[in-house]
């Protein structure tokens, strides 16, 4: 951007959580927290002057599967040995212990990346229909890959230096109107299964054709809100 600006317009809908914002190599601070509508970030202050990069970290979009985040308050507290358990699905469980799996660092935001990184690397935690983990500042973000499984946990040994939100894995969000347009796609379908304007009904890598012009800008009215066009500037 060229300067002095006091809006952002973010590349994903859905905004939630702001982490660093940086003009080239300076970061933006602001003392209140971050006004956010949508994909739009408003800033209390402008930005600095003159043409520059401006890089933001955040986390955005819906979530279909459920999230947990682990804060850390004060590194310094960490328990040695402290353990990590996620079970998946609610059932056994992975341990990471400090020490082994990740490491008590030197700041809040280096536990926190080190958590991530440990829960990434566990094979069995990692694969398909498992969790991932990334972090925002000093937030773990343990996201559930398996869409609107309820029941996987995340328990710590201890809290001090530490806490832990959402366990079982909570925040599930997924837009009303994207399961309403799905769920009135597939009823259409069912009602015209044997209208003959229904000519290539076929499942794999083909598409399924609208039954009438009503039912495309249905659709299509139903999901636009969720659609933005994404303009990268290189």
């Amino acid at each position: 951007h060229d300067g002095g600006v006091d809006e952002l317009d973010l590349f994903d809908l859905n905004v939630q959580e702001i982490g660093t914002i940086m003009e080239d190599t300076t970061e933006y601070t602001q003392d209140d927290a971050y006004d956010i509508d949508n994909y739009i970030l408003h800033l209390d202050d402008g930005l600095l002057g003159g043409e520059r990069e401006i890089t933001v970290d955040y986390v955005a979009g819906w979530n279909a599967g459920g999230y947990a985040t682990i804060t850390i308050t004060n590194y310094a507290l960490i328990t040695p040995l402290m353990t990590i358990t996620i079970a998946l699905g609610g059932s056994g469980g992975v341990v990471l212990t400090e020490g082994t799996n990740w490491y008590d660092d030197t700041s809040n935001e280096a536990v926190a990346i080190s958590i991530a990184a440990a829960i990434n690397a566990n094979a069995t935690l990692s694969a398909d229909g498992g969790v991932s983990a990334f972090t925002i500042g000093a937030k773990v973000y343990i996201a559930d890959r398996t869409a609107q499984r309820a029941i996987t946990t995340c328990v710590l040994s201890a809290t001090t230096g530490m806490t832990l939100s959402g366990s079982p894995l909570a925040g599930v969000n997924f837009p009303e109107g994207l399961r309403n347009a799905v769920m009135l796609l597939v009823a259409g379908r069912f009602a015209k299964r044997k209208n003959a304007r229904v000519k290539n009904y076929t499942i794999g890598t083909k598409s399924v054709s609208f039954g009438s012009d009503e039912d495309a800008s249905e659709f299509s009215r139903i999901v636009s809100q969720y659609k933005r066009a994404k303009v990268f500037v290189l």
